[in-house]
């Protein structure tokens, strides 16, 4: 009888090993082969509800069948470029991760620094000085992801732009493309050569393929008749493009190629063509989605952002370009279900900002003096007077010395000069903004540092707020209010619900399919892709995981199905 007492707990022991080992493989298998993030630079959530109509089954509608979330807001001051792409992938705002705007001041150096710049890096591909996430302090989802697989996963970030290649991917990304001219480049901060595949691309000469081209309408006249008239006065249209359909792809010379022409190509949707062929190449060159273990893809589309600042969110041009987009969208995700399969793949969308109407564009639709004017020259003699008067100096250099946005850096030789601290002049400073009338808000450091904010726009502030990067006074400009005269185009970077308010979707493998209204925020991601995917969270998350949004894992089930 012992041998049998002996055997049966053996027998037990192995038995449950090998429910647990079951068990365990049949978790991992949830786990998706390949993430997507795909950013559209510029992209606000209403596009989805003003231009659903015109969408296809399988672009924007595919990705609106998955997790919608309605009210997912940046919350930081800075909604430019390089912010919302640094806060995509890591979870962190720029208080933590430090990418403040898209070029700040450096004050021991006293000259701007450009969010990617690395002066010990240079390009590969083409000549000149490279990138790097040098200047973002952090790490991302993919980073984390690299370290959890012992650095088997791939993290691939492409773009049209720099530096919304370069955040997203992280500091271990195996690859990290954007476009400069006629070619796809990286940095030797990532490698000492480009891929060989990515050589070929840039060989076939698929960039200069467009010159010549023609951006027409592509949807029937009367789908035009919910946007703006086509030939508005305060639309931009720079680059030989014009400001009615249809729009020449040539630049300003239309017998050869000139800087101008890679302009004119990112302000239309053949921008975002080349880059969507960019990234099929990669899927397929790369083998992402077929090595047994999780990779990640991030692909930015610059060209959203192009056209709006050039035509504005409700010219005829962004509806096109919506639609054309969707249908990009569509023929890429044809493409990955056939080398992929989409149900191994975890799809994100979203966008790093949004963007605020042409202020001639209100001004056009209304009799009342809806916006109004200030200017920044008259508010910073005013600042120079009431400090002059207050602390009286013997040395006479400006007490600003530089103002970036809404960051003014006062300037310590002057300071020094008075006798008085930066806050004690910044107060000053601070007290004569707020009697403005365009001016919404007004800190100090010491105030940002000690501030409990009870709104959001002083949530906003303190997230952009990073202590070697910001100014010494930080300020806002109220809605409606713009600097200098009216000038052509539309623009953003303002802590504003229309410049903050973005799509956000996720479909795939355990993500509950649904239409989400509680607040939300493309902070969110990191820390929903690290749940979804086993992944260790980024060091200094700020976001939260979308809960919600998250459907209960059940071995060899899962949770959202790859069908309409």
């Amino acid at each position: 009888m012992k041998p049998l007492i002996r055997l049966f707990p053996l027998a037990i022991v192995c038995f449950l090993a090998a429910v647990i080992l079951s068990t365990a493989s049949a978790g991992i298998a949830t786990h998706p082969r390949l993430v997507v993030v795909i950013t559209l630079d510029q992209f606000p959530h209403e596009y989805l509800a003003r231009f659903e109509k015109h969408f296809g089954p399988g672009g924007f509608r595919y990705m609106m069948n998955g997790a919608v979330f309605t009210n997912a807001t940046y919350k930081h001051a800075s909604t430019s470029t390089g912010p919302g792409h640094a806060v995509i992938l890591s979870g962190t705002y720029a208080r933590s991760n430090g990418i403040v705007t898209n070029s700040w001041y450096d004050r021991s150096q006293r000259r701007r620094v450009y969010c990617v710049e690395d002066r010990s890096a240079q390009l590969l591909g083409s000549s000149g000085e490279g990138r790097s996430p040098a200047n973002f302090t952090g790490l991302t989802y993919g980073d984390m992801l690299r370290i959890n697989t012992a650095f088997r996963s791939k993290v691939i970030s492409l773009s049209n732009k720099d530096r919304a290649a370069v955040l997203p991917g992280g500091k271990f990304a195996n690859l990290v493309l954007w476009m400069k001219d006629s070619v796809f480049v990286s940095s030797t901060y990532y490698a000492a050569a480009l891929p060989p595949w990515v050589q070929t691309f840039n060989a076939s000469g698929k960039i200069n393929s467009y010159f010549g081209a023609v951006w027409e309408k592509s949807l029937p006249a009367s789908a035009y008749e919910d946007v703006d008239r086509d030939d508005a006065p305060y639309e931009e249209g720079g680059d030989g493009l014009g400001r009615t359909f249809p729009h020449p792809i040539r630049g300003k010379d239309a017998l050869s190629i000139t800087p101008s022409y890679y302009s004119a190509l990112l302000s239309s949707p053949f921008g975002a063509e080349v880059l969507a062929a960019l990234a099929k190449q990669t899927v397929t060159a790369e083998r992402l989605g077929k090595r047994g273990v999780t990779d990640l893809l991030s692909v930015s589309f610059s060209s959203p952002d192009y056209v709006g600042h050039s035509f504005g969110p409700y010219s005829q041009e962004m509806l096109d370009m919506a639609v054309r987009m969707d249908r990009i969208l569509s023929d890429f995700f044809a493409f990955l279900n056939r080398e992929v399969g989409r149900e191994q793949c975890l799809f994100v969308l979203t966008s790093d900002h949004g963007v605020s109407p042409i202020p001639q564009f209100l001004k056009a639709h209304s009799s009342a003096p809806v916006i109004k004017h200030f200017s920044a020259a008259t508010i910073v003699a005013a600042i120079e007077s009431v400090l002059t008067a207050r602390f009286p100096r013997a040395q006479k250099d400006s007490w600003i010395e530089h103002r970036s946005g809404g960051s003014l850096f006062l300037s310590q030789p002057a300071l020094a000069a008075a006798s008085v601290t930066a806050e004690q002049a910044g107060r000053v400073v601070c007290d004569l903004l707020l009697s403005r009338p365009e001016i919404s808000c007004a800190f100090t450091r010491e105030q940002i540092r000690a501030l409990t904010p009870t709104s959001m726009l002083e949530r906003r502030i303190q997230n952009s707020f990073f202590e070697t990067r910001s100014g010494d006074v930080v300020f806002s400009i109220r809605p409606l209010w713009t600097e200098g005269e009216d000038e052509p185009g539309a623009t953003h970077g303002a802590p504003v619900e229309s410049d903050a308010h973005v799509a956000l979707m996720f479909r795939g493998t355990g993500v509950r399919p649904g239409l989400y209204h509680g607040e939300a925020s493309p902070a969110d991601i990191a820390p929903t892709l690290s749940t979804l995917t086993g992944v260790e969270f980024t060091p200094t998350l700020e976001g939260r995981v979308l809960t919600e949004a998250i459907g209960a894992f059940e071995p060899g089930k899962k949770s959202d199905v790859t069908g309409k």
